[in-house]
């Protein structure tokens, strides 16, 4: 099978897992507290840079729509660029950092925790007027989402 095909069918799989992070996530407050980030992590880093940024993009237009039945209106705008931006994230270290190898589950586990402080930084940061609100949604979902994205890539990798 062609490279670029494997890319996008790998990419199309876990947009889809992706989206599942989204639909299983849990309301806090309008935020929908999640463990999307790390399909997205996990696509590029385990298969390369294409898949990542596919299932960024998939699960990051899904979160925007998300909105429209239910999902976390408050942090949607954080959540959609995030997801997107954990897709190029992994591919740009896919390529760059470990010349197109798997890096190893402990170098997956901290990617996960960066990649989860750069998502609710956006967050806060998308929230500034009402940093009050912001804050108090990223301290209750903090430990819980930088465990369970962390720890998915990390699995994901052993």
């Amino acid at each position: 099978m062609p490279y670029a095909v494997k890319q996008i069918i790998i990419g199309i799989f876990f947009g889809g897992i992706a989206v599942l992070g989204t639909e299983y996530g849990v309301d806090v407050g309008g935020a929908a507290a999640n463990a999307r980030d790390s399909a997205p992590l996990c696509a590029g880093l385990i298969f390369g840079g294409p898949a990542g940024i596919i299932a960024g993009i998939i699960g990051g237009v899904e979160r925007w729509f998300a909105v429209l039945w239910g999902v976390g209106a408050y942090s949607r705008v954080a959540c959609s660029v995030s997801t997107a931006l954990a897709g190029i994230y992994a591919a740009l270290l896919h390529k760059h950092m470990f010349d197109n190898k798997k890096p190893s589950w402990i170098i997956g586990l901290a990617i996960g925790v960066v990649m989860e402080v750069i998502h609710l930084t956006i967050l806060f940061l998308t929230h500034l007027s009402d940093s009050e609100t912001a804050f108090t949604i990223v301290k209750i979902v903090t430990e819980p989402m930088i465990i369970v994205n962390s720890v998915a890539v990390a699995l994901s990798l052993i």
